[in-house]
């Protein structure tokens, strides 16, 4: 990705950033999130104790914008298909306490969803794809 693409993109707003990464993902049906190796995703606790597994749509976005603190694990950017993904994370009730967090700017910034409503929003958006 282009760093001026990557520089416009993160100018845009929580919301446009939910928006973006729904459509990128739905019409390059993947998701790219933060990894310390094959197995291990990153899913950190915020200010409030949630746990939040941080998305973003883009490999070189998750590596720009990944935390300081998730590089010095060794966090590299993962991708998943995004039905993989569906099934694996929005379907396992093991994980419905888990919110996600979609496409942090480097001010640690984002949108954070309930795995339901990202569900139905990456659906409605495969749909229009097909």
């Amino acid at each position: 990705m282009h760093p001026k693409q990557i520089e416009n993109l993160l100018k845009l707003s929580n919301e446009e950033r939910v928006e973006y990464f729904v459509r990128y993902c739905a019409d390059f049906e993947e998701v790219w999130g933060l990894a310390v190796d094959d197995n291990d995703w990153i899913i950190f606790e915020d200010l409030e104790g949630d746990k939040i597994f941080p998305l973003w749509p883009h490999k070189d976005l998750a590596d720009f914008c990944a935390f300081e603190e998730h590089k010095e694990m060794g966090a590299k950017p993962r991708s998943i298909s995004v039905y993989t993904f569906i099934k694996e994370f929005m379907d396992d009730p093991g994980l419905e306490d888990v919110y996600f967090g979609i496409f942090y700017n480097k001010d640690r910034e984002a949108l954070v969803l309930k795995g339901e409503t990202l569900k139905q929003e990456l659906e409605e958006e495969l749909e229009e794809f097909k």
